[in-house]
């Protein structure tokens, strides 16, 4: 497998029938193989036209704190819902990393053993639920190489993905006349939300779950700049002035993946910068106590229809709740020690202003 530095050349060609799914196609034609995404896809301007709900970019000229990329094009999928109601801001979500962890030097994934190929119509559904949550539009919306759209995984936390990411955004918000956007992300899709947060003036929430916003291990230089990672907090003096975004980050203080000081020191860093953020701490329910995507969404329901940081945290409370109860109740061999867990939360679960 290449390296990070040869990532571009290795994109594999995917055929038109597999991504269109509104062709005339078997069923099957929804499914994407997680072999295809460990591969790389490609696919061309014209099958990207093709496709109902997605935006060509080439990404020319457009730059991360001096860094330029060039001549590469992608094709990004997005999926919008309205079944909750319109609205000229919605609501879009960023999953996080897919196929494993990557061997930055090899260039091989190790599989958890938990991908599987995807269905497409999963993420329409996705987006229609967020939609009825949050009574407005929403979207789900692809990072490149992954659900739907061009490119390879292995740009993920880099310089290029963020500006793919944002560029994408320019492109819907021109095809649909959007005012702009309210923003949610999961672990590696909350590092672009706070990166696009230094790019974009036209966000309103800002909800990051799980995000390593302020690196705690050194990166190496590659060879491509466009293929370097960026660290969110070293723009953190560009976030300060983004007055009108309203910032929430949702972090569970045992999460085993994204350690909560990598969390909580960027908000610390944004306030001392003059900005404003806040901290909500929740308790995941999963083994790696990393997983806060649904209290994210209630989260980003509350900020959209204007609750107070303290109301919020309050529903969370409620939420973190039932879902422990929940999860004591499908293995009723941890019962008791979910049920100690349960009552953990009545003292951490407040809205966290980190340094105050």
């Amino acid at each position: 497998m290449p390296t990070r530095d040869q990532i571009h050349p290795i994109l594999a060609t995917l055929t038109a029938a597999l991504l269109l799914p509104g062709a005339a196609a078997p069923a099957r034609a929804h499914i994407i193989p997680v072999a295809d995404l460990i591969r790389g896809i490609t696919v061309t301007q014209a099958q990207c036209a093709a496709l109902p709900q997605a935006v060509w970019l080439n990404g020319s000229g457009r730059e991360f704190m001096g860094r330029e990329f060039m001549g590469r094009e992608f094709c990004i999928r997005y999926y919008l819902s309205t079944a909750g109601g319109e609205g000229a801001r919605p609501a879009v979500f960023l999953q996080g990393d897919r196929l494993g962890k990557l061997n930055l030097r090899t260039g091989e994934y190790t599989s958890s053993g938990r991908d599987k190929d995807i269905d497409t119509d999963d993420f329409v559904r996705a987006a229609e639920a967020l939609s009825r949550q949050t009574k407005g539009p929403a979207i789900y919306l692809a990072r490149p190489g992954l659900d739907g759209s061009s490119g390879d995984h292995r740009i993920r936390h880099s310089v290029l993905e963020l500006n793919v990411t944002n560029a994408a955004l320019d492109a819907i918000k021109r095809r649909h006349r959007f005012d702009g956007f309210h923003l949610i992300g999961q672990s590696g899709g909350s590092i672009l939300v706070g990166g696009m947060l230094a790019l974009r003036s036209d966000v309103g929430c800002a909800v990051i779950g799980s995000g390593r916003l302020a690196n705690d291990r050194p990166t190496r230089p590659a060879a491509d700049p466009a293929t370097e990672f960026f660290n969110v907090a070293d723009a953190v003096s560009e976030i300060a002035q983004r007055r009108a975004a309203r910032i929430l980050v949702v972090t569970d203080p045992l999460d085993k993946k994204v350690p909560e000081p990598t969390q909580t020191n960027f908000v610390r860093m944004l306030r001392q910068a003059g900005g404003q953020a806040e901290q909500i701490l929740v308790q995941a329910t999963d083994d790696d106590r990393h997983g806060v995507v649904a209290y994210s969404r209630t989260t980003a329901a509350g900020c959209i229809r204007g609750a107070s940081t303290d109301e919020i945290a309050r529903e969370l409370y409620v939420q973190v709740q039932k879902r422990l109860a929940a999860k004591a109740a499908t293995q009723p061999q941890t019962a008791a020690t979910a049920a100690t867990l349960a009552a953990a939360p009545a003292s951490a679960m407040a809205a966290q202003s980190a340094g105050r």
